[in-house]
């Protein structure tokens, strides 16, 4: 008997675009760029296709065709209205990353090295016990000042245990408002039985901007205009308490008002570490927010030229908001100092700016 064919809101319309690409034999990379999606998310679609029996994968040569079961699927799609469907949150959610929760802090560092994430989901005995991630790891070695080493402190005394979740079905303005209502970067996706699906981080609503909301939103009216700056010659502990005092996470350093470099939170480790970090030793950081240099001759010498990344991405207030996240996913950044057509700063563009913006698309659609 053959498997039913079950789709979730929203995919009909991925399915239909790459079934449409794969009349001919066509393979990861060139559905990547023809969709824009991301190589987790082509990776994770062409395998349910293939078990679906609507894509035919040849290993011989890595390529992918529509399967005749395929071809009436796609038809069936092309006449159906319901194919415009907002995409759900597991549409543009990723493969979790996961550890045990008796894993070591150095097997946490070692994943997230190795596959290039900031955020590993922790199971016990493979049921959702928690999440950690690279600024946990970061607070906890810095602010208890512990002389143990990564592989003898355990995944579970650190953890975040309190974890939020979304159904697969959830629409991604869901996702979104639990995020910006919790003051997290992510949530985990679930099905009808609790088991995961999923993680959407707000680099997948980034990207979901960069590529899905083109040519709506103009970045000035999405930026935030108040924009911490420095210059080039400023000692790193002014940096420092900025960030401690404002709860931002990067500097821009300016010469003539013109952005000629930008400091984040993670060029300042370990000191910014231990200061942004509320459960840091209270008496040292309030003898290092009453001084104005760092009690050190090393480090009252180090300048914010000295650790800025220098010339960094800018775009302009009058970019569309879509360009804006297309080179922070590009670049892996979070944020982007926005220029007058003078070159002068305006404002910053961060990925919560974007976010935020994303929350109102989607207010706005759902009343339609």
């Amino acid at each position: 008997m053959a498997k039913r064919i079950i789709i979730l809101a929203g995919q009909s319309k991925i399915y239909s675009k790459i079934l449409e690409l794969a009349i001919k034999p066509i393979n990861k990379k060139k559905i990547l760029k023809e969709l824009s999606l991301s190589h987790q998310r082509v990776r994770r679609y062409t395998a349910e296709l293939v078990d679906k029996g609507l894509l035919h994968y040849d290993e011989k040569n890595g390529n992918f065709i529509r399967t005749e079961r395929g071809n009436t699927y796609l038809m069936k799609l092309t006449s159906n209205k319901s194919d415009n469907m907002m995409l759900s949150s597991y549409d543009i959610s990723r493969e979790i990353i996961s550890l045990e929760s008796d894993n070591t802090l150095l097997d946490a560092r070692n994943f997230m090295i190795r596959y290039n994430i900031s955020r590993i989901v922790i199971l016990q005995n493979q049921k959702l016990a928690g999440i950690i991630t690279e600024k946990d790891i970061s607070k906890f070695l810095y602010s208890t000042f512990t002389e143990k080493r990564l592989s003898e402190i355990l995944i579970k005394d650190i953890m975040t245990k309190k974890l939020l979740t979304v159904d697969m079905n959830s629409s991604i303005g869901e996702s979104i408002k639990i995020m910006l209502d919790n003051n997290i970067s992510s949530v985990i996706v679930t099905d009808n039985e609790g088991h995961h699906k999923g993680i959407i981080t707000k680099t997948d609503i980034v990207e979901y901007c960069a590529y899905h909301v083109k040519k709506k939103y103009i970045i000035k009216d999405s930026m935030s205009k108040k924009v911490y700056t420095v210059f080039p010659d400023e000692n790193i502990h002014m940096i420092v308490l900025l960030m401690n005092t404002y709860k931002v996470s990067r500097i821009v350093v300016i010469d003539h008002n013109k952005p000629v470099g930008i400091v984040t939170s993670q060029d300042l480790l370990p000191a910014s570490s231990l200061l942004l970090d509320k459960t840091a030793n209270t008496k040292m950081v309030k003898n290092i927010n009453n001084q104005r240099f760092i009690p050190s001759r090393l480090s009252s010498m180090f300048l914010a030229e000295d650790i800025m990344t220098r010339s960094p991405l800018t775009v302009s207030y009058n970019a569309n908001l879509s360009d804006a996240a297309r080179i922070m996913v590009r670049n892996r950044i979070s944020g982007l100092p926005v220029v007058n057509n003078k070159g002068l700063l305006s404002g910053i563009i961060t990925k919560t700016d974007i976010v935020k913006t994303m929350y109102k698309e989607f207010l706005i659609t759902s009343k339609k």
